[in-house]
């Protein structure tokens, strides 16, 4: 793939995973590239790598569609994501203790700019960071295997709870507050538990609704 292509790519998935391009909603070449600022080729090579990623319908004769939200495998991605992400955040705690103050510094500035962009009113773009902040504890954690999974897990989640940003954004934003503080604090099972309850508090959040 292209960098056109994989550019493309990226912000198509933003777009339907911020809830930009709801599930249901015919994706043209014409209007992809119209909001891309590209040609035909790249907009093509993006939606059939979305669709692969199940993000996009793509039927013969009858073009390209954002695909349903998969609701009945949530149950199976939560319960992955709250071992994963135990694992990470316990990690991210461990390099604390060991003097790497970096982790802790990147994982604020996430936050505060989760917080800003609550108050400024973009769900896109507080959809895209809360991706980031969990990506970044992966990352930090110092498991490539972890971030994989993970990534992978929880796109499919904040699609599902692509509607609900807003409702959702101050109540998460203050959990991630809380998670930055365990890791800051060192201590490897107050950071596991603190993530837990996140995790566990977003998968009460969403069945209720």
């Amino acid at each position: 793939m292209g960098a056109s292509a994989e550019r493309v790519t990226e912000q198509l998935r933003r777009d339907v995973l911020g809830g930009f391009f709801p599930p249901g909603t015919r994706l043209t070449e014409t209007l992809l590239v119209e909001r891309y600022g590209t040609s035909r080729v790249p907009v093509r090579e993006a939606l059939r790598a979305l669709a692969g990623e199940g993000f996009v319908d793509l039927r013969p004769n009858a073009g390209a569609r954002v695909a349903q939200v998969p609701v009945d495998d949530l149950a199976d991605l939560y319960a992955v994501r709250r071992v994963v992400e135990e694992i990470t955040a316990s990690r991210c705690a461990r390099r604390v203790a060991a003097g790497e103050s970096a982790v802790v510094e990147e994982l604020t500035g996430i936050v505060e700019a989760g917080f800003a962009a609550l108050e400024s009113g973009d769900p896109v773009l507080g959809a895209e960071l809360n991706s980031r902040f969990h990506g970044a504890i992966a990352r930090l954690s110092g498991s490539r295997s972890m971030g994989m999974v993970l990534r992978r897990v929880s796109e499919q989640i904040q699609w599902a709870y692509a509607t609900t940003v807003p409702q959702q954004g101050l109540r998460a934003w203050t959990e991630h507050r809380r998670i930055v503080a365990a890791i800051a604090s060192g201590d490897e099972q107050r950071a596991g538990r603190a993530m837990v309850r996140h995790v566990e508090t977003s998968r009460r959040g969403f069945t209720r609704r």
